[in-house]
């Protein structure tokens, strides 16, 4: 039912008249590549030009207060009392990763207790400041709580966790993991072992000029037709 109120819903968009200007969509670098391919498919689909881009999470939030997007792609718990957007509707799940430096050697963190033991070894243990407010850091901040993790020694640095390994402060760094695969300056050595992952969701601007089409890509984005787009990327697709 949902796919064909979907391929109705493209139908109809197809046939209107095209925008003058590209929908706005804005996300945080985690988030982008998936949302390029699938702006792609829905512009082959519609028509509608879609431009993506990225930033930090306070770039995204400034551009919706200036009523400079048409969607919004954020951490969940940012949506929470957040003016300005329609209902968020779930995403992806984007998990957290674990990096060292590129000629370090790459620890096994293949089960939560070979896991437990590498943070455990290593000389620091880099993250985003939890200070900071973003959702990655948080998050991070709130597993190493657990009494498993009191023998780690805790490195929150301001901005990207790997930051961290450059300095020579931190061994390892915990960040979202689409944010180190392609990272020249790292090794990969996985994502937690326990699914450690920060929820995204998507919301319309209330501000946008096109909340039609706006709303449609939410929905293209959102819909089971875009989940294979997304696991490429190493997400994982909400229910």
């Amino acid at each position: 039912m949902m796919r064909l109120k979907l391929a109705l819903l493209v139908v109809l968009l197809a046939a209107g008249v095209a925008r003058a200007t590209p929908l706005t969509v804005l996300g945080p670098a985690s988030i982008v590549p998936g949302a390029k391919v699938l702006a792609a498919q829905f512009t082959a689909r519609t028509g509608i030009a879609v431009s993506v881009d990225g930033g930090s999470r306070r770039k995204v939030l400034d551009a919706l207060a200036g009523g400079n997007s048409d969607v919004v792609l954020l951490p969940a718990g940012d949506f929470e009392g957040l003016a300005g957007v329609s209902a968020a509707t779930p995403l992806v799940a984007v998990p957290v990763g674990v990096a060292v430096k590129a000629d370090a050697p790459v620890p096994d963190i293949s089960t939560p207790e070979k896991f437990t033991a590498a943070l455990t070894a290593a000389r620091g243990v880099a993250y985003a400041d939890p200070s900071a407010g973003t959702s990655a850091g948080r998050l991070i901040d709130a597993m190493l709580n657990d009494p498993a993790y009191a023998r780690v020694h805790r490195v929150p640095v301001k901005g990207l966790a790997v930051s961290g390994l450059a300095s020579g402060q931190a061994e390892m760094a915990l960040q979202l993991l689409p944010e180190l695969a392609n990272n020249p300056a790292v090794r990969l050595a996985g994502p937690v072992p326990t699914g450690l992952a920060v929820d995204f969701s998507a919301a319309a601007a209330t501000t946008s000029h096109d909340a039609k089409d706006a709303q449609a890509f939410v929905a293209f984005i959102t819909s089971p037709d875009a989940a294979a787009a997304w696991k490429a990327q190493g997400l994982r697709p909400m229910p």
